[in-house]
């Protein structure tokens, strides 16, 4: 309890509250989850007692637990030791999330290790231009590097292709531009500055990510919009809601923008997903974008909906695409062709097809996708 003021939920002080009607809808994750001596499934189920199978099996499969316990002999009926040995720390983090999940808490507590933090002389970076370089840059997440010595430039307001086979780093390349990850060797530079040397957050303010399958949080569309920008005004987000195309999805639902989204926004489809997640990029305004194009079917009026948007979006951006389709290939200034963590071939569509590479083995994957 604090020595003076007060915590409030609802407008209640903490203090005034039975501890246990709170606890029961705060849930908790730490950087180090304990694990009790049971089964996996038994220790999702520790958040919420009279759960089903069929809920816990939810929970696990919700955010990934079930791939870890596929893995293993008796899959979520596996046996753990006391405190998680046998198991890695981020597949405890995983476990740790589904007993959160299923204990659906109104409160969340997430006690993260950063991965990233700032040198203590790191500079602000004001606002940039968006060249960027990445000069032989080598990363490895273990003893062997995924990233060879990778050497690529591209100049403010640019936009690059990635592609190749799933595996040869490009994820990790743009995971590098995003400031996720530092280089072992080399460096990532925007604007000739070493990202290294800037604080983290001033970076990040002016970079945008569009993911596959983007997360959204159960709450309205606008508010799912909003995310990127929590003092934009309604006008604000309904002007980027209809610029992307967001503003006919919600015209076909209750409410329009305000809509209410459930959490991982189930009841709209993977295409509808993308232009929500485009919107709120777009009211970001980033200096650089990163796009993890998506590889999910999507039917024909959302593509052409998610195509003008994104020409909406990279305008005037230095971007960077991970390309699953052709059509997105065409968009880039320069297509980068990355295998085993190389650059085996780069240059524009037309050069690239009239030359014996793998681009070539490629395009024809990109053409069916």
């Amino acid at each position: 309890d604090p020595d003076q003021g007060a915590v409030r939920v609802d407008g209640h002080d903490l203090r005034d509250v039975e501890l246990r009607s709170y606890r029961r809808q705060l849930g908790v994750v730490l950087q180090d989850p304990f694990l009790f001596s049971g089964t996996i499934a038994s220790n999702i189920r520790f958040a919420k007692p009279d759960a089903t199978d069929e809920e816990v099996a939810a929970a696990a499969a919700a955010v990934g637990v079930d791939k870890v316990a596929a893995r293993l002999s008796g899959g979520l009926e596996h046996e753990v030791r006391e405190g998680g040995a046998g198991l890695s720390a981020g597949e405890r983090q995983l476990i740790s999330i589904a007993r959160a999940l299923l204990a659906d808490p109104r409160i969340l507590v997430l006690d993260e290790e950063p991965g990233i933090s700032d040198r203590p002389d790191a500079q602000e970076l004001p606002r940039i231009k968006g060249d960027l370089d990445i000069d032989h840059v080598v990363f490895a997440y273990g003893a062997d590097p995924v990233l060879h010595g990778v050497d690529i430039h591209v100049p403010a307001g640019g936009c690059l292709a990635l592609v190749g086979e799933s595996g040869h780093g490009k994820s990790t390349l743009a995971r590098l531009v995003g400031r996720f990850y530092d280089p072992d060797e080399g460096a990532v530079r925007v604007d000739g500055v070493d990202l290294r040397d800037v604080e983290l957050r001033s970076y990040r303010r002016q970079l945008g990510v569009v993911l596959q399958d983007p997360f959204l949080f159960s709450g309205t569309i606008a508010s799912n919009i909003r995310f990127a920008r929590p003092d934009a005004t309604d006008e604000e987000v309904a002007d980027v809601a209809g610029a992307v195309g967001v503003d006919r999805v919600a015209a076909r639902l209750s409410g329009g923008l305000d809509h209410v989204v459930r959490e991982g926004g189930s009841g709209l489809s993977a295409g509808e997903r993308q232009l929500i997640s485009i919107a709120r990029a777009l009211l970001a305004d980033p200096r650089i974008l990163i796009r993890d194009e998506a590889t999910a079917n999507i039917d024909r009026p959302t593509e052409v909906l998610i195509e003008r948007a994104l020409d909406r979006l990279l305008a005037g951006r230095t971007s960077i695409i991970i390309a699953h389709r052709l059509s997105t290939v065409r968009r880039a200034d320069e297509i980068v062709v990355i295998e085993r963590g190389q650059v085996a071939q780069r240059g524009a569509e037309r050069d690239l097809l009239a030359e014996e590479g793998p681009f070539r083995r490629l395009a024809t994957a990109l053409e069916a996708a």
